[in-house]
């Protein structure tokens, strides 16, 4: 982790259509992998550093009661809901304490109307906000390039990282929860008439957020067509910048599959309306979880297990290569392969195949 000045008002890319906004002369606690990008983009207006270990109060298990508590990470909605259920926890401990999440714009609303979340700040922090809290957790690289991701569960592994006992946490509690309300659902769903009462609907993630973990576009059509044909309205769900990808699915599956491209909140919506789910290893596996949706997780680079083992009506389907899986994690594509090689080995009829388990389980 860094902290730096910033000498200018600027801005920069956070994902989607989403900006990450930094004001003149304040200073900010930012991750590594940010810091990076920063200096090759605006690496002019970077002025003076502190050193991390100075600002950072860390929390090791500390009495919370009548005490404010920031977690922080950089990241994807995997990994906001990865925090989630750990903080449920410490709420049940701490009943008088305040809990708060540092986390990119982009995910704000997956912790939206959270009862035991009781802040939420839009990244990047700046020094004034952080010095407001007692304690600091900060969740980066703790996947990425760490072996305790190759041996735990994430949800695990976050609740480790707050200090919490795993074994004494029953499994139904390491499950994330999303929470909508009543009038978000109708006024959403007014816009997706393919929801049809007594139909059932599939929920499809068209893609994963590292292209590591990204499926093959031609293996969905197959598991597309199979399952309109058995009756089922599929929705792909992806950002905008998707787009094409998922419009080249929908027109492949034809008359019965339908797109969510929409803000994250919308999409969350519409997710809860699904009957399965169908996702490669990101965000909506976890969110099909959180809303107790039957789900098929496409697993290369990790194992299903180290994921979705929580998850009550879940299959994890495993690519069985001699280099998976191989924990690499990040934005880059497979060194051995682009789409991965190990993910090409799960066909359309291994997924297929895991439906009909599912459904009859």
């Amino acid at each position: 982790m860094k902290v730096v000045q910033v000498l200018e008002d600027c801005s920069i890319s956070g994902g989607g259509s989403t900006a990450l906004e930094f004001k003149k002369g304040l200073f900010y606690i930012i991750s590594d992998d940010l810091h990076n990008k920063l200096k090759i983009v605006i690496g002019h207006v970077l002025g003076v550093e502190i050193p991390f270990k100075e600002i950072y109060n860390q929390y090791k298990g500390q009495d919370l009661n009548n005490r404010k508590l920031l977690a922080l990470r950089h990241g994807g909605g995997g990994d906001i809901l990865f925090m989630t259920t750990g903080l449920h926890e410490l709420k049940r401990m701490y009943p008088d304490s305040s809990l708060n999440v540092a986390i990119s714009p982009a995910y704000l609303s997956l912790v939206e109307n959270n009862p035991n979340i009781d802040g939420v700040i839009p990244l990047p922090i700046s020094l004034t906000e952080w010095n407001k809290y007692h304690y600091h957790i900060i969740f980066e690289n703790i996947i990425e390039n760490s072996f305790m991701a190759q041996e735990y569960n994430a949800y695990d592994l976050f609740m480790m990282k707050m200090g919490l006992d795993v074994k004494a946490i029953p499994p139904e509690r390491k499950i994330p929860e999303i929470f909508i309300n009543d009038s978000e659902i109708d006024l959403i769903l007014k816009k997706f008439k393919g929801i049809k009462i007594g139909k059932k609907s599939i929920g499809i993630q068209a893609e994963a957020s590292s292209p590591i973990r990204k499926y093959l576009p031609h293996n969905f059509v197959k598991v597309g067509k199979a399952l309109i044909n058995k009756g089922y309205e599929l929705f792909f769900f992806g950002s905008p910048n998707q787009e094409n990808g998922i419009n080249y699915l929908v027109q492949q599956c034809g008359e019965g599959s339908h797109k969510v491209i929409e803000d994250l909140r919308t999409a969350l919506v519409v997710a809860k309306h699904m009957d399965y789910f169908i996702a490669p290893d990101s965000l909506f596996i976890h969110v099909a979880g959180a809303f107790r949706i039957p789900v098929i997780g496409i697993y290369g680079p990790f194992h299903s297990d180290l994921r979705m083992k929580y998850f009550e009506q879940s299959i994890g389907i495993n690519a069985v290569t001699n280099c998976s899986p191989c924990f690499r994690h990040g934005f880059h594509p497979c060194i051995k392969g682009d789409p991965s090689p190990c993910l090409s080995l799960i066909t359309s009829k291994h997924i297929l195949q895991a439906f009909d388990e599912l459904v009859v389980g």
